[in-house]
């Protein structure tokens, strides 16, 4: 099989099942764009593309700490995932308590507030946050949001977790109230839910991806039970929802761009506003079985991928195509417009061959 793109962006395909077991390939690209120079501009295509991310990466060890980035090779995404990773900046380079970040995508936004470090402290029965420490930038993830392991008694041999963000910090049980002096508190928060209390029960707030077994998600993953183990495996459950695919929380799910929205990023870099437009959105793709088209259609990415300590924003398309033989049934997949070439080789019935063009060395002293 013949891949020709077009585009100059990262391509690799996989193969992927549904739930009812029948295969697809599924070809994923990758483009990477450079935050313009003027506020208000269009995003430019990146020298260097990121590459695709080929397994899941963590901000420590896998499974004590938040997702960075996920794998690009999910099957499917019924929406499009909104994802950054970065920090919090205090506006105008002056230490700051407090600050709120936000990105917006046409009409989608998120908003929440960063807070410089704090520390439980006690009087009596009664529990209070230290005065925020000022900060100048401050990392943003699930690991300093709310939430955590309840790890405070050393005696403990079964730690429980706050179970829709089990990688924070901040949260503590009753029964571990002596030991909470000193136990960090998050440094983000929703607009307006002040952490008040160890035992209490906030939002966990971050850009990041979802934990896999997180509330939230896990639901959508399906009944693994010894009726699976017995008469499904290795296909999966029949209650399983593709949502399970969406890496993004469900308040960073929107519906796919189709190019040209309005972007802002609120104090995620160090001149506090930063505000650009997305580019052409559809990205043609083509499908050959035998020489013979098969699919062309116009796909829109279902992954925006915001990295604003590099300056750059990327983007994921997919597209599937069930397998009904083998995957060698497939003879060739275009990514982008095709050419001229391209197109005569299709109506002569004959295999387009792409001629390298060769430089010829002249004479030093031509």
């Amino acid at each position: 099989m013949q891949i020709w793109n077009q585009m100059g962006y990262p391509h690799q395909f996989t193969m992927g099942m549904d739930k009812a077991g029948h295969e697809y390939i599924v070809i994923v690209i990758k483009g990477t764009f450079d935050f313009p120079e003027a506020p208000g501009g269009q995003v430019r295509k990146s020298t260097k593309q990121a590459p695709l991310v080929f397994a899941d990466t963590h901000t420590g060890t896998p499974g004590y700490s938040a997702t960075f980035w996920e794998t690009d090779f999910a099957f499917r995404k019924p929406r499009c995932d909104v994802i950054a990773n970065g920090c919090a900046y205090a506006p105008g380079g002056r230490p700051a308590e407090r600050v709120p970040v936000g990105i917006k995508v046409g009409n989608w936004s998120k908003l929440f507030e960063v807070v410089g470090h704090r520390e439980w402290r006690s009087i009596g029965p009664v529990f209070t946050a230290t005065s925020p420490q000022p900060f100048l930038k401050l990392p943003i993830s699930y690991d300093v949001a709310w939430g955590g392991v309840d790890r405070l008694d050393p005696e403990d041999k079964l730690p429980a977790s706050y179970k829709y963000n089990p990688v924070g910090t901040g949260w503590s049980r009753t029964k571990n109230q002596r030991f909470i002096p000193g136990l960090r508190l998050p440094n983000t928060q929703a607009v307006g839910e002040e952490i008040r209390s160890p035992f209490g029960d906030y939002k966990p707030m971050s850009f990041g991806p979802m934990g896999r077994g997180w509330p939230g998600r896990i639901e959508y993953g399906g009944t693994y039970d010894d009726n699976w183990t017995k008469n499904i495996f290795p296909f999966l459950p029949p209650d399983f929802d593709e949502r399970y695919f969406q890496m993004a929380p469900p308040d960073q799910q929107i519906d796919h761009p189709r190019g040209g929205e309005e972007v802002q990023l609120v104090n995620l870099t160090p001149e506090g506003k930063v505000s650009f437009r997305l580019p052409a959105m559809g990205l043609p793709i083509t499908f050959f079985k035998d020489r013979r088209q098969s699919s062309e259609s116009q796909i829109l990415p279902d992954t925006i991928l915001f990295d604003p300590e590099v300056r750059k924003v990327s983007l994921v398309w997919r597209a599937s195509q069930r397998i009904h033989r083998t995957l060698l049934d497939f003879s060739e997949i275009w990514i982008g417009p095709p050419t001229k070439g391209m197109l005569r080789a299709v109506r002569s019935k004959k295999r387009y061959v792409r001629v390298q063009a060769r430089t010829r060395r002249m004479p030093e002293d031509a």
